[in-house]
């Protein structure tokens, strides 16, 4: 048997002859271990999963915002949109929405719906391909030809039972008929308003309408060329926003455009509090640490005699050193796995506490990266917990 074998066999034995001593050093790392691993868990849903669509990094969120000390309105004009569209050279597609509600009658009990009315790619921003069908064509979002609709899986499978013959059907909506064109899938982005989405129609604006410049109506989604990157597109932007400035002075003096990540916009009410939640439970972990490297340093105070026999046997200071870091991972190992029992209620706990900070819907759940920082963090308790004493 390897040295490190008998190592862990020795551990194994002694751990047992000391039963409080490992249950109260088990108990410590595990709160510590297990705080930390929950609220990674929430963080890592909320700030490092990346959203779900194809290269998501790539999609920005544009809007404009006044001069200071005003706060930035999260939204822009139909003008400026279209003098956007017209005038950037940075992005390959760009959309802008609005959210509303519609009422679909016919056929069953009238039900109220989620809806969205978009304008330009839309769908190309977010790279996504409908379920059935196809997405909206440029000619429908013009006056008289926005007759269309696209619906949601969700409600394609509630409603119409996943009926593959949909395309085509008429739907009366807000008491007008739409014909269906496309299903959609499910847009997996927590916080979202697209993602609670039922139908989506053109927006379909007279010349008039598209003309207005000092009312800020629209949400504006836009997806950087590839090559170019956010600074980029953001100088660009600076560059058009004052250009209209100078232009149309009654309406955009000293507005900016800010060019920001979709996920960041998304996560930057939360952002805050979970860095300094983060910052509060990795404290906590250290004293854990701090705690069971006490409780091992006057366990290895009392066992001074058989380190001392051992030497005499042969046992080298290193080996003597690796049996007490052994013992102090097999502890930390033993506190991981109560600690991921723990994290599972205090996920519930977090959620809880953090209210509406969080983004409605989140999915936090265990994997591979919560699973690889649990040990990460475990080793780490076991090192800090034994190095110390074992040093000593």
């Amino acid at each position: 048997m390897t040295t490190v074998g008998l190592d862990l066999r020795y551990s194994l034995r002694t751990l047992r002859k000391s039963p409080g001593f490992a249950a109260a050093a088990i108990g410590i790392l595990a709160l510590g271990i297990g705080a930390n691993t929950a609220l990674f868990s929430v963080v890592d849903a909320v700030l490092l999963r990346p959203l779900d669509f194809p290269e998501p990094e790539r999609i920005m969120r544009l809007e404009e915002a006044p001069p200071p000390p005003a706060e930035s309105f999260r939204a822009a004009s139909p003008a400026d949109y279209f003098d956007w569209r017209v005038q950037s050279h940075s992005f390959a597609a760009l959309a802008a929405y609005r959210g509303g509600s519609l009422t679909l009658t016919g056929g069953q009990e009238p039900e109220a719906l989620t809806a969205a009315t978009v304008m330009g790619d839309f769908f190309s921003v977010l790279a996504i391909q409908p379920v059935l069908g196809r997405a909206f064509a440029p000619g429908e979002e013009e006056p008289g030809h926005d007759d269309v609709v696209i619906l949601s899986q969700s409600l394609w499978q509630s409603r119409f039972g996943s009926d593959p013959q949909i395309l085509g059907r008429q739907l009366v909506l807000d008491g007008r008929r739409h014909t269906v064109v496309g299903v959609m899938p499910a847009l997996r982005v927590a916080a979202w308003y697209p993602a609670l989405v039922k139908v989506w129609t053109p927006l379909a604006w007279n010349a008039k309408e598209r003309a207005v410049r000092g009312e800020r109506l629209l949400n504006v989604i836009a997806r950087l060329k590839p090559g170019v990157d956010r600074r980029q597109a953001q100088a660009e932007m600076a560059t058009l926003a004052a250009r209209l400035a100078r232009q149309y002075p009654e309406a955009d003096k000293g507005w900016s455009t800010i060019v920001q990540p979709l996920h960041d916009y998304l996560t930057e009410r939360v952002r805050p509090a979970l860095f300094l939640l983060l910052g509060a439970v990795a404290f906590v972990l250290l004293i854990a640490c701090a705690n069971v490297a006490n409780l091992v340093l006057v366990r290895t105070l009392g066992r001074s005699k058989e380190m001392a026999i051992r030497g005499t046997l042969g046992a080298s200071r290193g080996r003597l050193v690796r049996q007490l870091v052994t013992e102090a991972l097999l502890l930390a190992l033993a506190g991981a796995v109560l600690g991921l029992y723990l994290a599972h209620f205090g996920v519930a706990l977090l959620v809880g506490f953090l209210g509406n900070l969080l983004p409605q819907g989140l999915d936090v759940h265990l994997d591979l990266r919560i699973l690889a920082f649990t040990l990460g963090i475990s080793l780490f308790a076991g090192l800090a917990a034994g190095l110390a004493p074992a040093w000593s």
